[in-house]
């Protein structure tokens, strides 16, 4: 009841009441306003409706504008809130009469901004929900809070019924139970204005939140009632306009989702996508959603919004791991359950994980890992790492693959495009220091370390350690994702990752990678083909050897067919890549395709098919690529000769071929790559294959049997002397072509030697006339002999041919010798044959690559190559080597003189094994046949040491002419001076002293080189002489001054040491008997240099004290072989 007195004072209120309205109103909008002052305003409204009712009014005017000034919600506006169209009216009139007056927001009070009366707003819209708006002013009793409400003398005085009057609505607990069926619509405003950015409305919404559900466990249990209804309206909510409904959103997301299960969240199926107009909204869907909303508020363009989206991301990373870890939704009160109940939910509680597994990973890797924003993609790496961490392998089994895929390809696309830039800059900066390739390489060898050490390779190797634990088809699906990786990766990181995963699954899984069917549709042969090509194109380093790995890993499970074709096609792409069409990265992936496959894959070494391709083919190509000019090529190809010899050797695959040796073995194929080479189009092979003949010939293998030599018989070595006479002659016929050809390269200086080389061994057997020598071991006897000794074959350069004396002109001999080049077509074609039967790798258009079973098709046999058997000449290849190193260039020619000089050093070599060979040969015809052939050459030789001497233009370089006397030193035969010779112009090339007057000569000469070789060809002489000369004293006199003219050179030890030499041939020829027991020539000759004998010690004592070691040694053995001298 109102007190009487009082009646005037509440009339006067009554009238200005609209005046103490705005007043609490602009109070409640003030930010300064305190929890108390607020409060009071609260309740100073709710006096103002209890004192408007108490005075006979309804106070439907003083409802409508509170409502409007607390005005229009995000969710709608109501029949009493002002709405657009109304604003719009009153703007205009507003305009009309006041244009200075400040605009107002929509449906809002005048001057009070929207985040000022945001808690209020909130009341007003879940009043007019409930049609029932007088509930407003319950709401903002329900939201005072303040501990002064609650003191003993003011809780009568301004609880609701003091305040209201009768116009309150029920007691709290009837507001709050009258409001329980709306709550639907209510927490997701109640909720979303707790979490406001305003400070004010969050406290005054968490009061009145309190004060409806209770708060703790009643308010959860309120908001788990209305879950579904609550979080979809919070998505929508979230991606609205409004950046204050963002926040709030946002934030209230991530309170009410922590500890929720899959059902809670609406249970189903697995929906990867989310199109927006489904009619049954699942957890998969609402997932998604909820991803989608934190990352776009990752992205938002307000501060606030960003830092609460930072805030949804964390709680909806927890939330997916959650769910998708089985481990954590076993529930303890699951204790009292049966066996089989407890089985059941378990399962269920599995496959419920792998949804959640299937529906995050999938929007993840399709979505997240793609997100512009680097604060999202972060957290959506972190999530996946999560699941990957958590789930069991039959949980990520249904998505493994695409998984796999995914973050292969985020290790290159989610790496700074910076690093690329700087990596290409580096390479071509040639101010830095180093080498453009070497800065590239150790830059991408730190891309490539970041990248394995971060979080997306973690995630790819947990993935990789699960694949051992699924089932074999989930397995299999890997390998075209590998294959589709390699081929589509933009970058090095996902090649170099790749190659990583396919050389961890090979050993960990090597059933994924077995298909049944067909090698063209084989993807295992596909991702094997796409590891080839990856490599030979790679630029870097590091990625080019994990590729190399991975296909040597790969190589020992894939089909041999195919293993075959890919080693076929790398061997023929490292013979391509030379000369004109040189290219380094090829010819090194090449090697480095075969090393891995030989060496990681050595099982495929046992099965070379029908046409034993590593036997055959690769092996022989490997012994030429050890002679390569890149050291790491080199290198390559050596292990592939070692370790597949080693196999090879092991296996006992040598049906064809004998031999004690891997390079005996593989003789007749080494031979075919060899001249396939020496008569390629490119001069690097050419050099190739000289350097890999000139190591046969060093090793002994080009030459005959030791036990055809010593002439022991025995049937079990029948074979490999043929074998070895056989590819001997043929590669000798090769060299001796190589030779008459008129171009000098490089190279071709070791085709010589070899040449020269194989002919001095075999001439210690060689047949003369048309028979073996030694008619006791003519089991020995074959056609196939590379040299033959006839006296008189002089124009012969092969037996019988007569090719210089019919004077065949260069070009001639040219189109003749190049007519075998058919040949080697042929074997080539063959060669092809066999690939296009396995259908080697078409890296150039892969979509039309087709295998096809192994054919029985052979290489050519090495008959097929040389029809018909032409033995070399020995007179006519030293004539021919003699024509090489005399003749004269047309034009100044880059290298023409060490080839030249490198002629006759080996015609010297060649002439030394003839005469080390006596031995084997009968005496008579050996005499005859070396002075025939001295006679043949010697000319030619003095003629051009003397116009060596001339002082014209043309004269020989000393370098030529002191390999020309080395070749006089060594064609000097035996005896040499015997009656019944005639002179030629003047000089006898026969007479002793007139050769040894020559020599001693040229000993005073300006070259070092020259004195040194006139005195070793005059101690040759002196060693080879008849004894007659050497029983004069003008032999002995001439000997010493040229030994003591040599010995006076001070400054060249070789020169010294010829002189040296000299004395020692001369006082050899005395022998090493007592003289009781000499013979009458020995005892001549002693009688003829004991005169001389006091100087010769003397010179000899002198020389002992010479510094270089060498001279002192030949000192000692001259002071040894005169001590028993009388």
């Amino acid at each position: 009841a109102i007190i009487e007195g009082d009646r005037a004072m509440v009339k006067q209120v009554s009238k200005n009441i609209n005046l103490f309205q705005n007043s609490f109103i602009k109070l409640l909008s003030d930010p300064k306003s305190k929890q108390l002052s607020r409060e009071s305003c609260c309740r100073g409204l709710a006096a103002c409706r209890g004192l408007a009712h108490t005075l006979g009014d309804d106070g439907g005017i003083l409802n409508e504008r509170l409502l409007k000034a607390f005005g229009q919600t995000t969710y709608g506006g109501s029949a009493m809130i002002e709405t657009e169209s109304q604003a719009r009216e009153r703007r205009n009139e507003r305009d009309g009469a006041d244009a200075d007056f400040p605009e107002t927001e929509i449906g809002g009070a005048a001057g009070i901004t929207e985040s000022a009366l945001g808690a209020f707003r909130e009341m007003a819209a879940a009043a007019i929900s409930l049609g029932r708006p007088d509930t407003v002013y319950s709401l903002l009793i329900l939201s005072t809070s303040h501990s002064a409400w609650l003191a003993p003398r003011n809780r009568d005085k301004y609880n609701e019924r003091s305040l209201l009057g009768n116009a309150r609505a029920e007691n709290s607990v009837s507001v709050r139970n009258a409001l329980r069926p709306h709550l639907g619509k209510l927490v997701p405003r109640l909720l979303r204005a707790c979490n406001d950015p305003n400070k004010h409305t969050r406290e005054q919404m968490n009061s009145l939140w309190v004060a409806l559900t209770g708060g703790g466990a009643e308010s959860r249990a309120v908001i788990t009632q209305n879950f579904l209804s609550t979080i979809d309206a919070l998505i929508q909510d979230a991606v609205c306009s409004s950046w204050r409904a963002r926040a709030g959103a946002c934030s209230a997301i991530s309170d009410i989702i922590v500890g929720r299960s899959w059902d809670e969240l609406g249970g189903g199926g697995v929906v990867v996508d989310d199109d927006g107009e489904k009619m049954n909204t699942t957890a998969s869907i609402r997932l998604i959603r909820l991803w989608r909303s934190a990352l776009r508020a990752l992205d938002d363009v307000r501060l606030v919004v960003r830092e609460r989206g930072e805030v949804l991301g964390r709680s909806l990373r927890a939330l997916t791991i959650r769910l998708c870890d089985p481990s954590v939704l076993i529930s303890s009160d699951d204790t009292f359950l049966s066996d089989s109940d407890q089985m059941k939910k378990d399962r269920e509680i599995e496959v419920q994980a792998e949804y959640a597994a299937a529906v995050s990973l999938g929007w993840l890797v399709k979505y997240g890992l793609n997100a512009p924003c680097p604060e999202a993609t972060g957290i959506c790496i972190s999530c996946l790492l999560g699941i990957v961490d958590v789930s069991k392998p039959t949980t990520l089994q249904p998505v493994l693959a695409e998984l796999c895929y995914a973050l292969l390809m985020a290790m290159s696309g989610l790496e700074p495009a910076a690093l690329n830039y700087l990596q290409v800059r580096a390479a071509g900066d040639s101010n830095s220091g180093g080498s453009g390739n070497d800065r590239y390489d150790n830059l991408e060898r730190i891309r490539i370390q970041a990248a394995m050490s971060g979080p997306i390779a973690t995630a790819l190797n947990k993935c990789l350690e699960m694949v051992k634990h699924v089932d074999l088809e989930t397995q299999q699906k890997l390998v075209p994702v590998f294959d589709s990786s390699l081929r589509t990766g933009a970058g090095f990181a996902t090649r170099a990752a790749t190659a990583d995963a396919v050389s961890n699954l090979s050993n960990s899984c090597p059933s994924a990678f077995r298909f049944k069917g067909i090698s063209s549709v084989n993807p295992t042969v596909r991702l094997l083909r796409a590891l080839y090509y990856a490599s030979e194109r790679e630029r870097g380093i590091t990625a080019k050897d994990k590729m190399t790995h991975a296909l040597g890993n790969l190589a020992a499970l894939a089909p041999g067919s195919s293993v075959r074709q890919l080693v076929i096609k790398a061997c023929k792409r490292y013979c391509e890549s030379s000369g004109s069409n040189n290219d380094p990265s090829a010819r090194k992936a090449a090697a480095a395709t075969v090393r891995a496959i030989v060496v990681r894959s050595s099982n495929q070494l046992y099965d070379g098919g029908p046409n034993d391709i590593w036997r055959k083919k690769v092996l022989p190509v490997a012994f030429l690529g050890r002679h390569d000019e890149d050291t790491k090529v080199s290198t390559l190809w050596k292990d592939v000769w070692d370790e597949g010899g080693s196999i090879m050797s092991s296996s006992g695959r040598n049906d064809d071929t004998y031999g004690i040796t891997l390079q005996e073995n593989l003789l007749p194929f080494l031979e075919m790559a060899i001249i396939s080479a020496l008569r390629d189009m490119s001069w690097a092979r050419r050099r190739h294959a000289c350097s890999a003949l000139l190591e046969l010939s060093n090793s002994n293998i080009l030459a005959p049997t030791s036990r055809s030599i010593i002439g022991d018989e025995d049937e079990n070595d029948h074979d490999r002397f043929l074998q070895r006479a056989k590819s001997s002659s043929v590669l000798l016929r090769e060299c001796t072509r190589i030779i008459a050809r008129p171009r000098v390269w490089v190279g071709k200086a070791d085709t010589i030697k070899a040449g020269s080389i194989i002919a001095g061994k075999w001439c210690s057997i060689a047949p003369a006339k048309g028979t073996s020598i030694d008619s006791l071991h003519g089991y020995y006897h074959t056609e196939w002999f590379p040299i033959v000794l006839k006296i008189d074959s002089y124009d012969d350069l092969f037996d019988g041919d007569g090719w210089f004396a019919l004077n065949h002109s260069e070009a001639d001999y040219l189109q003749d010798a190049d007519c075998d080049v058919d040949e080697v077509k042929q074997l080539v074609a063959n060669d092809d044959e066999y690939n296009g039967d396995e259908s080697g790798l078409n890296l150039t258009d892969e979509n039309e690559f087709e295998e096809e079973p192994d054919s029985g098709a052979t290489f050519v046999k090495l008959s097929s190559m040389n029809t018909g058997v032409q033995s070399i000449s020995f007179s006519g290849f030293c004539r021919l080597i003699l024509d090489q190193g005399l003749k004269s260039p047309s034009q100044d020619t880059e290298g023409i003189l060490p080839y030249r000089a490198a002629a006759l050093s080996n015609l010297s070599n060649l002439l030394q094994s003839l005469v080390s060979a006596k031995g084997r040969f009968v005496s008579d015809y050996m005499i005859v046949y070396k002075r025939n052939l001295y006679h043949q050459l010697a000319p030619r030789l003095f003629s051009s040491i003397s116009d060596g001497q001339s002082k014209n233009d043309k004269s020989m370089p000393p370098l030529l002419v002191a390999n020309a006397l080395e070749c006089l030193a060594s064609l000097i035969y035996d005896s040499i001076g015997d009656p019944g010779l005639s002179k030629e112009q003047n000089f006898n090339y026969s007479d002793p002293m007139d050769c040894l007057n020559f020599f001693v000569g040229l000993s005073g000469n300006s070259a070092w080189t020259i004195r040194q070789m006139s005195t070793l060809a005059a101690s040759s002489l002196v060693a080879k002489m008849a004894t007659k000369y050497l029983q004069k004293n003008e032999a002995i006199k001439v000997c010493l001054d040229c030994a003591t003219k040599a010995l006076k050179d001070r400054k060249f030890w070789k020169v010294r040491q010829a002189g040296l030499d000299l004395i020692l041939s001369l006082v050899s020829r005395v022998g090493k008997q007592r003289v009781s027991e000499a013979d009458s020539e020995n005892r001549l000759i002693m009688e003829s240099i004991l005169p001389y004998k006091e100087k010769i010690l003397h010179i000899t004592r002198a020389s002992l004290l010479d510094s270089e070691a060498h001279v002192t040694a030949t000192a000692s053995k001259i002071s040894l072989a005169m001590t028993w001298w009388p």
